[in-house]
């Protein structure tokens, strides 16, 4: 085989590796294999998810009736407190002189009544003797065993009499009426007095304390502000297309932000009337049937209801 021959071969077989891996590399169609499917977990459709805040049904304001000068506290955020307990005295200083003004006034109508009611007992023995005077004189007056002139100074006695005893009868009435109007202002005083001794109306938790010992505060400022822990409820907010699914009654989970995978069990105790025009949900009451330990009103809760 003479050597253009061989390169003839030599040239052949090049070309045909290379139409190869042509076909190989572009003509050839290419096998695409099929993506693994994605498995969507399925969910109830009868379970209604929710988000929302830890809330207090019951939340009291602690706060005097009068403008007050603070003059000592005794309990913080965060103590448990039980009904009636002493949580901050205000001053009470212009009110206790008040007080025992008012009882001083009382002691001295109580005497003059005392006096009044002497005074009506006199007057009752003379008019008596006065009535038994003119009954005697009428008498001799009609026998004409006395003078005109000396009948009408007897009978002038006893209308006196009888004036001086209706006179004394009303004054004792004035002083009966000045001593229940005293009482009335003590009571009165009392009470303010009583109401400026800041205690707790309920068994509960004090969620805040807005005054210090020596400030002074307007009528009807909160000092505390105490919630019910029997009264917790979580308010969520439910898309309104699964709002239907909601009735009162229903049970449900709810976790904090603070205690996750601690489900606590709760139940549908309010449905609101009113959604929020804007992002279209509607709230949801949610009574927890059991409370966490540590109570922190406002803190991020969900819920599921089914």
């Amino acid at each position: 085989m003479n050597t253009k021959i061989k390169g003839l071969l030599i040239l052949s077989a090049v070309a045909a590796i290379a139409a190869g891996i042509f076909y190989k590399k572009v003509i050839e169609p290419k096998t695409v294999s099929a993506p693994t499917p994605v498995i969507v977990p399925k969910t109830d459709e009868h379970t209604v998810f929710g988000v929302g805040t830890l809330e207090a049904k019951e939340v009291v304001v602690i706060a005097p009736k009068i403008p007050a000068k603070i003059q000592a506290v005794f309990a913080d955020e965060g103590d448990v407190v039980t009904q009636n307990q002493l949580l901050a005295a205000c001053d009470t200083s212009e009110l206790q002189a008040q007080s025992e003004e008012n009882n001083a006034s009382i002691a001295k109508s109580r005497s003059q009544l005392a006096g009044a009611k002497a005074q009506i007992e006199s007057l009752k023995a003379k008019k008596n003797l006065a009535d038994a005077t003119l009954k005697r004189y009428r008498i001799l007056l009609k026998d004409k065993y006395i003078a005109q002139a000396q009948f009408d100074e007897i009978l002038a006695a006893a209308k006196s009499a009888d004036a001086e005893l209706v006179s004394a009868s009303e004054n004792l009435k004035l002083l009966s009426s000045d001593i229940a109007k005293s009482h009335a202002t003590l009571k009165s005083t009392e009470a303010k007095i009583d109401d400026l001794m800041l205690k707790s109306p309920i068994d509960g938790i004090v969620l805040s304390r807005n005054a210090e010992a020596g400030s002074t505060i307007g009528a009807g400022s909160a000092v505390f502000r105490i919630a019910n822990p029997k009264t917790l409820w979580v308010k969520i907010y439910v898309d309104e297309r699964q709002s239907g699914l909601v009735k009162i009654g229903q049970s449900a989970t709810v976790e904090l932000r603070s205690l996750p995978n601690q489900p606590f069990k709760g139940e549908v105790s309010r449905i609101g009337t009113e959604s929020d025009r804007i992002t279209e949900e509607r709230p949801v009451y949610i009574r927890l049937l059991e409370a966490p330990k540590s109570l922190h009103i406002g803190e991020q809760a969900e819920a599921q209801i089914f």
